[in-house]
């Protein structure tokens, strides 16, 4: 690296997809770069802990992904009653992304940085990375949509085509209401974009070993946070796990559902049917109310590094991050999708044979689950297959590989802007 580069990250989503995006910050700020990393303010404090100058946007994902589920909203159109919230809210989000990213080289982002990251880039005149942990970005028949996971497998390079030009739509027409309003009514731009600029060419932080993907694509590998050196695991954590037979995690992230006390008994009955411990990770509440037990422990976050390695099985919604981090683990998973992108790496995890096929939330039963979980128990082949993919993906370092490419890119980009 010549200059050091001031980039602004911008990052909108839950914890599990903001996390990849602090990684990347921490390899650029490693690297030399100046990097300020825009978040909800709910993750302001977790941000700093890390060393990062990290900056709020008014609005708590926690709160946000509560009153989706309430409403029903799992992707694509917005209803009526979040439409008129989402565009007031991204107004003062807009605003205050512009006053964070004064003075930027560059602005990055992925899906939900995108949204506002992309005009805030126009209104300051520099380069937008697009930034993704899911194969998106361009309409292509090379893969599938990643929000069409049922298109079927026979449609070919013809059903890819479809697939992307869905995801690509989906992706962006619900929110037209709110790139009108920031465009016009905050950041003083023409109603459309104009079509001559270009953005900076596409970064991919997912592993090649998960997910095809074109070969002139700058696919990096994940972008995994580095181990806190100063985090121990609880003692009770440690003591149940040693307690002897196998234990299995289970855990929805930010996926609370309408009802997140019947989704806890009904994973509490599934395990114990099977006969094994279960470690419940709460997210933000969501599993908190079950009967208690020997046999299975409550506890609210631990990192996905440390403890997915040390279970026989993980069962999760199918979010980029933590499919990733299973996967790294090395260990078998029982995919349970909520909605938007969960469907489809529930899809490749059973594809990679390293999961039986994904069980969608709505018609989770507890027999669905406990059978799925004694297949990963029981399936040597899967596991020895699930422990392949987990050594592949852990000899990647995608964020040197996504330092690197930036380096080559955007910085020599923005020197002769």
């Amino acid at each position: 690296m010549e200059v050091a580069v001031r980039i602004c990250v911008v990052a909108v989503d839950t914890r599990g997809g903001v996390q990849p995006y602090a990684a990347l910050a921490l390899g650029l700020v490693r690297a030399g770069h100046e990097v300020r990393l825009v978040a909800p303010e709910d993750f302001t404090d977790w941000l700093t802990g890390m060393g990062l100058d990290a900056r709020p946007l008014s609005g708590r994902m926690d709160e946000a992904a509560r009153a989706a589920a309430e409403a029903g909203y799992s992707g694509g159109v917005v209803p009526r009653g979040m439409r008129a919230r989402l565009v007031e809210q991204s107004l003062v989000q807009a605003r205050e992304l512009l006053g964070h990213a004064e003075g930027s080289d560059v602005l990055l982002g992925g899906v939900g940085g995108s949204v506002l990251g992309r005009k805030v880039a126009e209104r300051l005149g520099v380069p937008f990375v697009h930034a993704h942990v899911h194969p998106v970005g361009m309409v292509s028949s090379e893969l599938p949509g990643v929000l069409t996971p049922w298109m079927p497998a026979w449609t070919g390079k013809a059903g890819n085509l479809v697939g992307s030009a869905i995801t690509e739509a989906a992706l962006t027409l619900p929110f037209g209401a709110v790139s009108r309003a920031v465009r016009t009514r905050v950041l003083g731009l023409p109603r459309r974009r104009p079509r001559a600029r270009v953005d900076a060419p596409s970064l991919y932080g997912f592993s090649r070993h998960l997910v095809s993907a074109p070969a002139r694509w700058d696919v990096t590998g994940h972008w995994f946070l580095p181990e806190d050196p100063g985090w121990a695991p609880p003692d009770g954590l440690q003591r149940f796990l040693a307690g002897g037979g196998p234990a299995v995690c289970v855990g929805f992230g930010s996926m609370v559902g309408a009802d997140p006390a019947a989704t806890a008994r009904l994973v509490t009955a599934a395990v114990r049917q099977v006969g094994v411990r279960a470690v419940l990770l709460t997210g933000w509440g969501g599993l908190r109310d079950i009967a208690g037990g020997d046999d299975v422990l409550v506890v609210d976050q631990v990192p996905h590094s440390w403890l997915f390695p040390r279970v026989a099985t993980v069962v999760h919604h199918g979010g980029a991050g933590t499919t990733a981090a299973a996967a790294r683990a090395g260990v078998p998973a029982v995919v349970v999708p909520h909605g938007v992108d969960q469907p489809f790496w529930g899809g490749r995890v059973a594809a990679l044979g390293v999961g039986p096929s994904p069980l969608p939330r709505s018609t989770l039963s507890v027999g669905s689950l406990a059978a799925a979980l004694r297949t990963t128990l029981e399936d040597e082949g899967m596991r020895a297959r699930a422990a392949v993919l987990g050594e592949r993906i852990s000899g990647e370092d995608g964020v040197t590989r996504a330092v690197e490419v930036l380096d080559r890119g955007v910085a020599g980009a923005t020197r002769h802007r």
